[in-house]
């Protein structure tokens, strides 16, 4: 073997265990969400973890149809988007509240966060979700619940404010 040969297979080398690291990395995190929500809704609720290619198909449906800002966060004052600004004693009345809106909360809704590489999850909107939501938003800093066929979104911010929006 010639050193670009050998050049050449070290690089290929590199590439196999740094596509390797990426996959643990997803199982991982795959892991982590599935054992958390295994713990929330202690086996009362159907969830299903997406891939990461469904999940970035997912979290780019939600940035194409909510402005963002510069800080990752929904960009509220732009007057496309409707907005309610939930307190947090009133997250389990958030479906109430959808529907007051015209929407219905029994549709499928996903959920994922906001600074990190966790997949998103499918669930339904339920009262247990709601409940436990304190023991969900810990994994990341920022966490969306967002139902695409309706284009709907809640927002808990790290700064503890929790919004509605529309479009």
């Amino acid at each position: 073997m010639n050193r670009e040969e050998r050049q050449k297979r070290l690089n290929e080398i590199l590439e196999a265990r740094k596509q390797k690291e990426i996959i643990q990395e997803e199982v991982r995190k795959e892991n982590e969400v599935r054992s958390l929500l295994q713990e929330v809704y202690n086996g009362t609720e159907a969830f299903e973890i997406l891939d990461s290619n469904k999940s970035n198909l997912i979290i780019d449906d939600f940035c194409s149809s909510f402005p963002l800002s510069d800080w990752n966060r929904i960009d509220w004052r732009d007057t496309s988007v409707g907005c309610v600004e939930i307190d947090e004693r009133e997250i389990e009345s958030i479906p109430l509240l959808l529907i007051s809106k015209g929407f219905d909360p029994s549709t499928p809704i996903y959920i994922f966060w906001g600074y990190n590489n966790h997949p998103c999850i499918k669930t339904n909107l339920t009262e247990n979700l709601l409940s436990n939501i304190e023991d969900i938003v810990w994994l990341g800093n920022d966490l969306y619940i967002y139902c695409p066929t309706q284009k709907y979104v809640v927002e808990f911010f790290h700064d503890d404010t929790i919004q509605l929006g529309w479009v």
